[in-house]
């Protein structure tokens, strides 16, 4: 007996192409999956407690920041070098 085709891919290629090929949609929020757990949670109640700070407040709290983060830098620079 003869041998039988096992497999072709003819007119794939057009059927694909009848309606377009489309680029999947990037999500509106990144998933928490795989997230530590801890860090997740934490962040969330961060968001609810900088929405009732006062602009003041918040200004007060991003130059911490600032600060907070030069010494970082200072820190890995000085660790880079020495």
């Amino acid at each position: 007996m003869a041998k039988s085709k096992n497999h072709t891919g003819h007119n794939q290629i057009y059927k694909n192409h009848r309606n377009g090929i489309k680029k999947t949609r990037r999500p509106r929020k990144m998933s928490m999956a795989g997230m530590n757990c801890r860090f997740v949670r934490n962040q969330a109640f961060a968001k609810r407690g900088m929405q009732k700070l006062t602009t003041e407040q918040k200004a007060e709290q991003l130059a911490a920041q600032k600060e907070a983060q030069k010494k970082v830098d200072e820190k890995r620079k000085a660790e880079r070098q020495g």
